[in-house]
């Protein structure tokens, strides 16, 4: 397999460890290859991108072939598209109420 810590961050280094979204091999039979694919999320060591890698790979005793898939995003931008289009909640202490005022 492609060296596990080579894949986490853009820069190559294991410093900062990936969230595992995802994890899965499958081994169909007898004389088939082992298929083990993998997706997880990360950061760039300079934490400026957030990065999603999808990892897949074919193993045989014969060969190996995997290819890796990553796709990175400024972490501003994320957080700027999580605010216009996410889900609101919000929560506050007991001791005070959220101030909600409509206006029309």
């Amino acid at each position: 397999m492609k060296e596990f810590n080579q894949r986490h961050t853009a820069e190559g280094r294991a410093s900062h460890r990936p969230l595992i979204l995802s994890q899965r091999t499958t081994a169909p039979g007898h004389g088939t290859p082992i298929l083990f694919q993998e997706a997880c999320l990360g950061l760039t060591g300079n934490q400026e991108r957030i990065v999603l890698r999808r990892y897949f790979e074919q193993f045989s005793p014969d060969s190996a072939h995997w290819v890796e898939y990553v796709h990175s995003i400024p972490v501003a931008d994320l957080v700027n598209w999580i605010m216009r289009h996410g889900q609101l909640h919000i929560e506050c202490s007991d001791n005070t109420a959220p101030a909600h005022k409509e206006s029309h």
